[in-house]
């Protein structure tokens, strides 16, 4: 009998230690792939800023929606995965969408022909607080105090650096950009939601295809009327750019990183998308990097290493 009571308990231990070992492994996971995703997504103010000289706001939303689109037909083509998805994860496919390829894109594109491409890497630092608290609203995750302290702490930083940025006043870019950002949380939290169970690359997949019947009549009226030889190469790679690997490749990766690793968590990594959007515009456009910036690089990147080390 204590024999098999000793059994027992090794059996509830070893079942333990794997559990432990497990969510280590998804975390870690978690964090590799929402790198990814952070790095694919830093190069899309320097890239956006360098379109709109050519591309108005609309064509550029649309133009992503559909590459990505077409992305995600040869993606879902060559995995089989043709079925399409059941009828409860299809409002959220759709706010996801709506989210990531068109309210971002859109109110980006907006703010950036007005500020510079700086400016707007600053205030793309909102990104992860409006996550954690959709996320909460949401989904019901409940991250600790020390991770709200973090977050707000990070929050005020990058606030404080957009105030600076403007001379001491935020206009209506910033506005836009708040927009953007408040699309991209929303995204975030209801495409991982349905990654969890469908899968980062046919939840992006669908959700670009749903949009993309919408995307292509704008692009198909406009595109007799752009004179393709006053296009700069810059503004041909950059669309191209925005297409691939920042609506699509930088999504899928994003994704699967909320999905293993805790969307609040995760979220956090997008604190060190400003500071990385900044090396971009310091080295694509010239654009100055100020004292101030790396002040505020250094508090959000403590904030961020406290966000993604908090447990649930």
């Amino acid at each position: 009998m204590n024999g098999s009571k000793a059994i027992g308990a090794i059996m509830v231990s070893h079942l333990k230690v794997t559990g432990i070992n497990m969510l280590m492994t998804d975390r870690s996971a978690g964090v590799f792939f929402g790198i990814l995703g952070m790095l694919g997504f830093s190069g899309t103010l320097v890239t956006t800023r360098l379109a709109v000289a050519d591309f108005t706001p609309l064509d550029i939303t649309c133009a992503r929606i559909v590459i990505a689109g077409v992305l995600g037909a040869i993606y879902l083509f060559l995995t089989h995965q043709w079925k399409l998805p059941e009828r409860r994860f299809l409002l959220s496919i759709l706010v996801m969408g709506l989210g990531l390829a068109v309210g971002y894109p859109f109110f980006l594109a907006l703010a950036l022909e007005t500020v510079p491409a700086v400016h707007g890497a600053v205030v793309t630092g909102l990104a992860p607080a409006s996550t954690a608290i959709i996320a909460v609203l949401r989904t019901g995750e409940r991250p600790p105090l020390q991770f709200w302290i973090a977050c707000l702490a990070g929050f005020c930083a990058i606030l404080y650096f957009a105030y600076d940025a403007g001379g001491g006043h935020l206009s209506l870019a910033d506005g836009w950009l708040f927009l953007g950002m408040l699309s991209l949380g929303i995204a975030y939290v209801e495409g991982s939601r349905v990654s969890r169970e469908l899968g980062s690359s046919v939840t992006l997949s669908w959700a670009m295809l749903f949009l993309t019947p919408l995307a292509i009549l704008p692009v198909l009226f406009q595109i007799h009327e752009i004179d393709t030889t006053t296009i700069s190469i810059a503004s041909w790679g950059s669309m191209a750019y925005l297409g691939i690997v920042s609506m699509f490749l930088a999504s899928v990766f994003w994704y699967r990183g909320l999905a293993l690793g805790g969307i609040a968590r995760i979220g956090q990594i997008n604190l060190l998308l400003p500071l990385v959007a900044l090396g971009w515009a310091a080295i694509f456009l010239g654009e100055a990097v100020t004292a101030t910036a790396i002040i505020c690089a250094a508090i959000v990147l403590a904030a961020m290493t406290i966000c993604i080390k908090a447990r649930q």
